[in-house]
């Protein structure tokens, strides 16, 4: 069967065949999302996620695990997935990004969030079945910044030297980065996947990369958010505010965690925003990069990162960062 017809099929039989749809969103990845509303104005969201390129069972394994912390996800009322079909409660549209952006209280919702980290880490201790956030993991995520913007972007190779150099570093930093207990851990937690929902809780989103790994990643994704700045007021504030409620992580090993973990997200970033460009044809990620390099030098002169600002001093001269790529038009081709 054509997906069209799979599709149809999954909407018969969960009885939603005759509601309205309209495209609600498309993300960096291959989901598309649709809204669904029946004439007497109920309404869910399809998530339409191709297999295998999509790993919708994923979703709803952590949805499950997410649902028994507390926390608001959706609830699945349907799912497919042999097809990657799961149909979801509606959160409506206000993503915390709109709200900010028409005058809502960015305190408050910042709260809200870190909220709701809080209520995920008091009851999530253990493995829950996730995938460990290991150094093989964060080691890729890293390599990124030379396999895609070194390469891409300045259009050159690391020599070996430089990469076996690369590697030890992060080696040295994991261990750094790990001190700290684990928890789930969300690994996209940001504005534009959260929402204030109809029953005006915190909604959470797109969460199936989750893994179990140190407490400090998703603060950092929060307050370290690489497409909007966040304020040093805001980012203190809401420190301050978990360390209140979770005062047993207001350690030496988190503080040092915590900005290590921010310079390797925003160091995987980098990465990912030039490959979504060369490898998959979406530009719009590419004018965020100079911003998030600003995000990522603030935190160079740690001493405990000393010997990567010498690394990419010498291979990513700061000159090199601050221009948004390709900004000729031309985009370099690359085996997919």
């Amino acid at each position: 069967m054509q997906r069209d017809d799979l599709l149809t099929q999954f909407l018969t039989q969960s009885g939603w065949e005759t509601a309205h749809r309209s495209l609600l969103a498309h993300d960096a990845s291959f989901r598309w999302y649709d809204r669904l509303t029946k004439d007497n104005g109920e309404s869910a969201v399809l998530m339409n996620a191709p297999i295998p390129q999509e790993n919708p069972a994923q979703f709803a394994f952590v949805d499950e695990i997410l649902e028994e912390t507390g926390v608001k996800v959706p609830h699945i009322f349907a799912k497919d997935l042999i097809h990657g079909f799961l149909l979801l409660e509606d959160f409506g549209d206000n993503t915390f990004t709109r709200l900010i952006n028409s005058g809502t209280d960015e305190e408050t919702l910042y709260r809200e969030a870190v909220d709701s980290l809080i209520q995920i880490q008091q009851n999530i201790h253990t493995n829950k079945g996730l995938k460990e956030y290991d150094f093989d993991l964060m080691f890729f995520e890293a390599s990124l910044l030379p396999l895609w913007y070194v390469k891409y972007v300045l259009n050159k190779e690391i020599d070996s030297d430089g990469m076996t150099e690369f590697e030890a570093i992060w080696k040295e930093l994991y261990t750094l980065i790990r001190q700290v207990p684990n928890t789930l851990v969300l690994l996209d937690y940001h504005v534009d996947n959260l929402m204030i929902t109809k029953d005006n809780k915190c909604g959470l989103l797109d969460f199936q990369d989750a893994r179990f790994g140190p407490v400090t990643y998703d603060l950092a994704s929060l307050l370290e958010d690489a497409r909007r700045l966040v304020s040093d007021d805001i980012q203190q504030k809401m420190l301050a505010h978990y360390f209140e409620q979770m005062p047993e992580h207001n350690t030496k090993a988190f503080k040092e965690s915590y900005p290590i973990m921010a310079v390797q997200r925003h160091t995987k970033v980098i990465g990912i925003f030039v490959r979504l460009c060369v490898r998959d044809g979406k530009k719009r990620y590419l004018k965020h990069i100079p911003f998030v390099w600003s995000l990522l030098e603030k935190h160079l002169d740690n001493p405990l990162l000393s010997r990567y600002k010498k690394w990419l001093d010498t291979y990513i001269p700061k000159e090199k960062r601050l221009l948004i790529p390709f900004a000729d038009g031309e985009i370099p081709s690359c085996q997919k």
